[in-house]
């Protein structure tokens, strides 16, 4: 009995508890809050029973926070649900270090309830973006995005741009989370990559910072050329000086910059001297000597459209060069002005002065005259003395005679005037004599000389028509027993090469009515063709002349019977192949193994003797000379020469005469075989090899003296 009496009361007790308990419901919260938030909560009150009392509701952080965000006093009936909103602002002061996790805690009647939790956070998330990442100076940055609080409300606040590296700051406005911006640089801003710092953010009432948001961008400065100034050491140099310069290039900000630019040194004339690249801020140095025209020179540096010019003052420069070569003092003006001065020439303990006016490049020559004698010579240049050496001298007196005085030394010598009055009688009794000879009967046309050439009277060659001088006939004369030796054939005689064979009469056409028969040339008496009967191959030697627009005039037709003769006194065998000479160098007839020597020598007697011609005459002489070699079959048939070539030796040979215009080209073989004789040079626009110059050339300076004595 009294256990379920017991029973009963516990059962009572517990109802009537349960009777008068209430309940709060707190709907959930938002799991981040950013400082200046409003949080807004709305929660019910329902109790079991009427009641009244404090309903509170505080904001718990951690453990050691706690702030009432809402009190009020409420009356509930039983079993009715009484709504309440709850809102508050997160900026009290004690909020700003919280790390911990907040909620709300709601009380009534004795009992709590608790909300879901949250954090509070300082963080806005930034999205912005840049129009443009490479900006010239001058340009405007555009920058444009959302800033957004970790809470997901939309920022009102501010927005401040930096570029620390230029000092640049712009500020603005954040609206609804939406902000827009424009920075603008300046136009000497310097170039490079510079960091661009975004910061988003909102304050409260005092102006301090709740919540920050940052961003940084790169962006590029271009460097673009603002300045270009070439920068000389020196502006007036001197010959044998150089000319040091350098490109100074500065961009927007007065960096320097990297790169290279076109560079034109030019004269005064405006002629270029040096075109070149060159780089920026490098160091360039120009050397100028004597022969370089004085005056401003310009130098021009093109940097894209634009051009930078300066002038530079390369002074004038007189000087001069002596030397002394046996008697002869030569002066030279090596400078680049005319020079104009004394010169003090030393002849032993004797000095002499001359006045000399020379243009650039001008050489004066000087005789010295002294009593038979060796002596010292020096001049005075530069204030200084220089000594020439000694050298030994002939005259009556001490003295310095220039081209002038000697021309009124020698017009005034008591011994020229004997010798032009000497010289005159002469000429007289000459005349007299050619015009006695002119009177004389003519030799028939039976003498030896003309049955040996009266095969040349059907067809005549005007190459080889020229009228020879009377003073010739004394050294051109032919003895019979030469003459019938030669056994001269008419030139349609072929070989078995298919040229005409003309080596034995390179004489005019004979006219019966004159006695005397002329050659420009000896033959040898030897007969190359004794005791040679078979064909034999050898290595022989082709010149090729040829002589083309010529005038049928008798200067013309001399000066080529002149040449050829010069080829048939080697022994060689001359033939007729259209406009060419061939001229064919054997061993056979030559008697001599290798003839490369001995045709360029003959060549280049022709070509002095053909230039001589152009220079003496009116009528002149176009020509091409080309040697070339190569192998052919020769032999002897009735004491007659035949040959047969195995290549391309004739050809050839004329291909180079054709291409060689005024001047000797040699085949690349022949050159290699005389290598040692002569001095050549390879033609750019043929291939062969030019003859410059020959080691040994005195007997065709000879040649071509007699030629001019005999023409003057």
């Amino acid at each position: 009995m009294k256990i379920g009496v017991m029973i009963l009361t516990v059962l009572a007790t517990f109802l009537a508890v349960s009777l008068c308990s209430a309940g709060v419901f707190i709907e959930p919260l938002q799991t981040v809050y950013n400082y200046g938030d409003f949080l807004d909560a709305n929660t019910n009150v329902i109790s079991t029973s009427s009641a009244s009392g404090h309903y509170t509701v505080d904001l718990i952080c951690g453990s050691n926070l706690t702030i009432a965000v809402f009190n009020q006093f409420i009356t509930t009936q039983a079993n009715v649900e009484k709504p309440f909103q709850v809102e508050t602002q997160l900026l009290a002061p004690q909020l700003r270090n919280v790390s911990q996790a907040c909620n709300l805690r709601a009380s009534y009647n004795g009992d709590l309830f608790s909300s879901s939790s949250f954090k509070m956070s300082k963080k806005i998330n930034v999205e912005s973006d840049l129009e443009f990442d490479e900006l010239k100076p001058g340009n405007s940055i555009i920058l444009s995005g959302k800033a957004i609080k970790e809470s997901n409300a939309p920022l009102n606040g501010f927005i401040e741009v930096f570029i620390t590296s230029l000092n640049l700051y712009k500020s603005g406005t954040v609206s609804e989370g939406i902000f827009n911006l424009s920075l603008t640089l300046p136009k000497n801003v310097k170039s490079g990559v510079h960091n661009v710092i975004v910061s988003v953010y909102d304050a409260d009432n005092t102006g301090k910072k709740l919540n920050l948001g940052i961003q940084s961008h790169d962006v590029k400065v271009l460097q673009v050329l603002d300045k270009v100034e070439i920068i000389a050491e020196k502006e007036n140099i001197k010959p044998g000086e150089k000319f040091s310069f350098l490109i100074d290039a500065r961009d927007q900000a007065g960096d320097s910059i990297t790169g290279q630019v076109s560079v034109v040194i030019s004269e005064p004339n405006g002629l270029p001297f040096i075109k070149k690249v060159i780089k920026y801020g490098e160091n360039q140095k120009v050397p100028f000597s004597l022969n370089n025209t004085p005056g401003y020179w310009s130098v021009v540096a093109t940097i894209g459209s634009e051009t930078k010019r300066k002038l530079f003052y390369l002074a004038e420069t007189p000087e001069i060069q002596t030397s002394l070569i046996n008697d002869s003092l030569i002066v030279t003006n090596i400078g680049n002005a005319e020079y104009a001065g004394p010169l003090e020439i030393t002849i032993g303990s004797h000095v002499e002065v001359k006045q000399l006016n020379l243009k650039v490049g001008e050489t004066q020559k000087f005789t010295l005259r002294a009593p038979d004698g060796t002596y010292s010579i020096s001049v005075l240049e530069k204030g200084e003395s220089q000594s020439l050496g000694n050298t030994f001298l002939t005259g009556r007196i001490v003295e310095v005679a220039d081209l002038k005085q000697d021309l009124v030394n020698t017009l005034t010598d008591p011994f020229i005037w004997s010798l032009i009055a000497l010289l005159f009688v002469f000429i007289v009794i000459f005349v007299q004599i050619r015009v006695r000879m002119k009177n004389k009967p003519s030799v028939t046309s039976s003498t030896p000389e003309s049955s040996a050439l009266s095969g040349w009277e059907v067809k005549k060659s005007p190459v080889l028509e020229s009228p020879i001088k009377k003073d010739d006939m004394k050294d051109s004369r032919i003895s019979s027993s030469v003459t019938s030796s030669l056994s001269w054939k008419p030139t349609n005689t072929p070989t078995k090469s298919g040229l005409r064979d003309i080596t034995a009469v390179t004489t005019k056409p004979v006219s019966f009515a004159n006695p005397q028969i002329t050659t420009p040339f000896q033959t040898p008496a030897v007969n190359p063709f004794a005791g040679s009967h078979q064909g034999i191959r050898e290595r022989a030697i082709v010149l090729a002349v040829r002589v083309s627009n010529t005038t049928n005039s008798a200067y013309v037709s001399q000066t080529i019977n002149s040449a050829l003769s010069i080829a048939q006194e080697t022994g060689a065998k001359i033939y007729i192949d259209g406009e060419c000479k061939i001229i064919l160098f054997s061993p056979r007839l030559t008697r001599i193994a290798d003839n490369e020597n001995l045709a360029i020598n003959a060549a280049k007697r022709i070509e002095s003797l053909f230039v001589e011609h152009n220079r003496l005459y009116n009528e002149k002489i176009s020509f091409g000379l080309g040697i070339s070699d190569g192998d052919i079959i020769s032999e002897i048939e009735n004491n007659k020469f035949h040959f047969t070539s195995a290549g391309n030796i004739i050809s050839l040979g004329k291909r180079i005469a054709q291409v060689a215009m005024m001047k000797l080209l040699l085949s690349d073989s022949v050159r290699k075989k005389a290598i040692n004789i002569v001095k050549t040079e390879k033609d750019g626009q043929t291939g062969f090899w030019e003859v410059k110059r020959i080691v040994d050339r005195s007997s065709s300076r000879d040649f071509v003296d007699s030629f001019v004595k005999r023409n003057r």
